[in-house]
């Protein structure tokens, strides 16, 4: 079982969570953004660089229905998404990302919710960057954001990115697979 993690957060030089998206091989998703309106929320949204504030990030905060949470809420659903994902697939889940800090600022919600005990032991953090930094992953991950397009989902939204990750991963198996089934039948 793997599922693609992306998230947005406040700043690079200090980075606290503002959403996580995370998108399972099959598609099937998981996305939460911190609630704005809460104390934690604006602390964040002052905290947050130029970027988040000014360059789209936060521009599409509230296109996916029932996303807003609090910073434990956040947490909480993260670690019940995968908690469910691994029963149900009864094996632990990879956790696929491109940027390790994505990770580590998931791990601190699940952890900072109470739940971190439970999910440590069903997920594998996996870093597909250097798989899918190439140029077979780069068209694949645009396609998707043309496709995400249409949702109003674009760049620099976690669950855009997170599907756009799973695409380009998803491209480049294909082209190793060919290139493994090439080298088999030339022997």
């Amino acid at each position: 079982m793997i599922v693609f993690l992306d998230t947005e957060f406040t700043s690079l030089q200090d980075p606290h969570l503002l959403s996580l998206g995370l998108v399972a091989h099959d598609g099937r998703e998981h996305y939460v953004e911190l609630d704005m309106s809460t104390d934690v929320g604006r602390a964040r949204l002052i905290a947050s660089s130029d970027f988040v504030r000014n360059d789209g990030v936060l521009d599409m905060w509230g296109l996916v229905p029932g996303a807003a949470s609090t910073a434990m809420e956040l947490g909480r659903r993260t670690a019940e998404w995968l908690l469910v994902q691994a029963g149900e697939s009864r094996t632990r889940v990879e956790v696929a990302f491109d940027y390790a800090t994505d990770f580590e600022l998931m791990k601190l919600a699940i952890r900072d919710s109470g739940l971190w005990g439970r999910v440590q032991d069903i997920v594998i953090p996996v870093n597909v960057g250097p798989l899918t930094d190439s140029p077979e992953g780069s068209i694949a991950a645009n396609g998707c954001f043309r496709e995400l397009h249409r949702r109003g989902l674009a760049r620099h939204h976690a669950l855009a990115d997170a599907n756009a990750l799973r695409a380009a991963y998803i491209a480049v198996k294909a082209v190793a697979m060919q290139m493994a089934y090439k080298a088999k039948t030339n022997l």
